[in-house]
């Protein structure tokens, strides 16, 4: 099948995004091509809460209005009160607001 960009298809009970268009084939399933022709699906009407990681810099540094389970996914969810954010709510408190 020829798949194009920003199409969903369920592969093994799971829903894929084609993130690069192409020609499907055998060997190229989602899972063995991830984040190369297919990315998990995430559906933009469900919010997804992370977990917080450390950044690594400027690029991926929480801004005002980023929330994050800290520090693991049944903890707490906290929303970042400044740009460029690099420090754990531990670390820097005033940076976060527990939501």
């Amino acid at each position: 099948e020829q798949v194009e960009v920003g199409w969903v298809r369920i592969y093994e009970d799971v829903k894929y995004e084609v993130v690069q268009a192409h020609q499907t084939q055998d060997d190229w399933t989602p899972t063995a091509t991830l984040n190369v022709l297919w990315k998990v699906y995430v559906d933009p009407t469900v919010e997804v809460i992370p977990v917080w990681v450390q950044p690594t810099g400027a690029h991926d540094a929480y801004n005002i209005g980023d929330k994050v389970h800290f520090p693991t996914i049944t903890d707490p969810v906290y929303e970042s009160v400044i740009n460029a954010n690099v420090w754990s709510p531990t670390t820097y408190p005033q940076g976060w607001q527990l939501v």
